[in-house]
């Protein structure tokens, strides 16, 4: 039988109570646990799913007050809301819609979530498969997402210089888990700020699988119109493949070839390295221009103009050299060749050389990039 939830102000819509609830989540509801045999993967980054537990549609329903709590995400596929799990546990359930498309991709994303346990990656708690519509239950990430607080409308506490480079050494070190510690590899296929979340410490959590694919490569449908970057076909039309990615964050090459690799997740944190340097959105929403082409001509050549392009909310609160070395490690992860670009191993080595003094006043620590089980 469920707890009842003593949170009222999370099915009010008072987001200040939520806000301050301890973001761990721990005795949740009962419901059989899933085996270890149901994990995706038995690479050598994968861990028993023991943990993550089959939740009954009653108990969705209950734990959500009948879908009346709090949205706290919305995307085009999918509904999120604030859950109370127990009498003082939150939980984020995602609510995906009716398709047998997007129940594909949901049994995707569930397969790919059973089989990963990382510090900087949402975890997990359960799922629900009773009907069409797919539901996952994630912890619960009390400050948003990085769009949100970067380029929200409401005003928001600044992200100091620090926090924002912690926040892309946690990304990086996420990343590189799903790339090399894992295999078959994991390629994430739509790394935004609006995937990266924000716990109670501020620590970042990549999270939205829907993309993933297991492999080093896969061979997926590109758009006929580059420029429509993962835009639905017209009414009326068949139905096409997903396109992997977001608009601004989707690599070129992509878009040309049809064929993810790891090299098109490097370039979408590329397109993230350059929203945490300059505080400005991927694509901007008044001139539709994307921040590649925005910034890149004052980060190209040898008259590299850093200070013109970082976020002026910051005035002088960032270290000049770190910036000028986040910038360049940015532009190469968005070089239009996959082969010029980093692997995420490789732009986590560099973090972690170049950034270590303002990563460790961040509180993160580089020994911890993994977590196993």
């Amino acid at each position: 039988m469920l707890h009842r939830c003593r949170l009222l102000p999370c099915f009010r819509g008072d987001s200040g109570e939520a806000g301050r609830a301890d973001p761990r989540v721990a005795d949740e509801p009962g419901g059989s646990s899933v085996s270890s045999s149901s994990s995706a993967g038995n690479g050598k980054g994968g861990v028993s799913a023991a943990s993550a537990r089959r939740f009954a549609w009653a108990e969705i329903e209950s734990v959500t007050a009948g879908f009346s709590s709090r949205v706290i995400g919305q995307g085009g596929f999918s509904t999120v809301y604030l859950a109370c799990l127990s009498s003082s546990r939150l939980g984020a359930v995602k609510v995906q819609r009716s398709s047998e498309r997007l129940h594909r991709a949901f049994r995707q994303e569930l397969a790919v979530l059973l089989s990963l346990r990382h510090p900087h990656v949402v975890r997990l708690l359960g799922y629900c498969d009773d009907r069409d519509e797919g539901v996952l239950v994630f912890e619960y990430a009390p400050n948003g997402d990085l769009h949100g607080r970067l380029h929200g409308k409401k005003p928001k506490p600044l992200l100091p210089w620090a926090r924002r480079m912690a926040i892309a050494f946690q990304v990086a070190m996420a990343l590189e888990h799903l790339h090399e510690a894992r295999d078959p590899a994991v390629i994430h296929g739509d790394v935004k700020a609006s995937n990266v979340l924000l716990d109670a410490a501020l620590d970042a959590k990549l999270c939205d699988f829907g993309f993933a694919h297991v492999g080093f490569s896969a061979a997926l449908q590109p758009p006929a119109d580059p420029a429509a970057e993962g835009s639905a076909p017209p009414h009326g039309r068949a139905a096409r493949p997903v396109v992997m990615g977001s608009p601004g964050y989707v690599d070129p090459h992509f878009l040309r070839s049809g064929v993810a690799t790891k090299k098109s997740d490097v370039y979408s944190y590329g397109v993230l390295l350059l929203e945490l340097l300059t505080g400005r959105e991927a694509i901007c929403a008044a001139t539709g221009r994307r921040l590649t082409d925005a910034v890149g001509p004052a980060l190209a050549g040898e008259g590299k103009k850093v200070a013109d392009v970082v976020d002026r909310r910051l005035r002088d609160g960032y270290d000049a050299h770190e910036a000028a070395t986040v910038a360049a490690l940015a532009m190469r992860c968005v070089s239009d060749g996959p082969g010029l670009r980093p692997s995420m191993a490789e732009v986590v080595r560099e973090l972690q050389e170049k950034t270590t003094a303002l990563i460790a006043a961040a509180g993160t620590k580089p020994a911890a990039k993994m977590v196993s089980s």
